[in-house]
């Protein structure tokens, strides 16, 4: 029953999620598509449905304050995390990467490798506290900020925000090139709620909430992931998008080394 529970309400938590960052970030609000089963009849509605479906199983996952299922042993479980993040990250990429225009077709593949980069540096910061399992000592703080500190510079590139915000150059479709409005919108949101997933989970293991009373660890939480919102809507301010080559070296040459320093000074201490 608490896993029914569970993933009931980490699926109404993602779609909050996923307006409250389109809103946050874009400065629109998000209104469901009028009908859900036409959109289901395409390839890439279906991929956008299931990257909403495994996003909530992700954060369902996630060890959040006050959850329905605390202390049950997949609660928390690395892999399952990373497994139904990762999903719900790739599967999108399969009817783009199908798409018959070369255009959505490179705008996918873009988007694809340089959230992924950014995915990586945030799994290793996420790894120290889940994987790992520091705590929060005296001697293992330096590593709890290192590790924070590189999943925050790689969260713009992971999440696809700002100048790591898919290409719409070539064509102002971009990826969404050929499709109609509703099924457009509807990956747009599913992008938007995955990244807020993946937010949320870097927030998550980024606070020392177990040393704090489960209402005002969930307020804090909130609190934190509003304020990181409003910072990557700072740096999408205005910022032209980047080139492949130079998103990926932000993510492996700065953001990257941060987070691995973290990790492994937390993996000696």
């Amino acid at each position: 029953m608490d896993l029914l529970i569970a993933g009931a309400l980490a699926l109404v938590l993602t779609l909050v999620l996923g307006a409250a960052l389109t809103w946050i970030v874009e400065g629109h609000s998000f209104a469901l598509p009028g009908s859900l089963a036409a959109l289901v009849r395409t390839a890439d509605g279906l991929a956008a449905g299931v990257s909403l479906l495994l996003s909530a199983a992700a954060l369902a996952l996630l060890p959040w304050p006050l959850h329905p299922a605390a202390g049950r042993a997949w609660v928390g479980e690395p892999l399952l995390i990373w497994a139904a993040a990762e999903g719900a990250f790739l599967a999108p990429l399969v009817p783009g990467l199908l798409a018959p225009s070369p255009l959505a077709a490179r705008a996918v593949v873009r988007e694809g490798q340089i959230s992924l980069a950014g995915r990586v540096v945030v799994w290793v910061a996420v790894g120290a506290a889940l994987w790992v399992g520091a705590g929060w000592s005296a001697a293992a703080l330096p590593g709890r900020v290192l590790a924070a500190l590189g999943g925050l510079l790689a969260m713009p590139a992971a999440a696809g925000i700002g100048p790591f915000a898919p290409e719409r150059s070539l064509n102002l479709a971009g990826a969404e090139e050929g499709l109609d409005e509703q099924t457009a919108r509807l990956i747009g949101f599913a992008r938007a709620a995955r990244a807020g997933v993946l937010l949320m989970g870097l927030t998550i293991c980024s606070l020392p909430l177990a040393s704090i009373a489960a209402p005002a660890a969930l307020l804090l939480v909130l609190a934190v992931f509003v304020a990181v919102a409003l910072g990557l809507k700072r740096i999408g301010a205005g910022q032209p998008r980047v080139t492949l080559p130079a998103a990926l070296r932000w993510c492996w040459r700065r953001a990257l080394p941060a987070a691995g320093v973290g990790l492994l000074y937390l993996a000696i201490v």
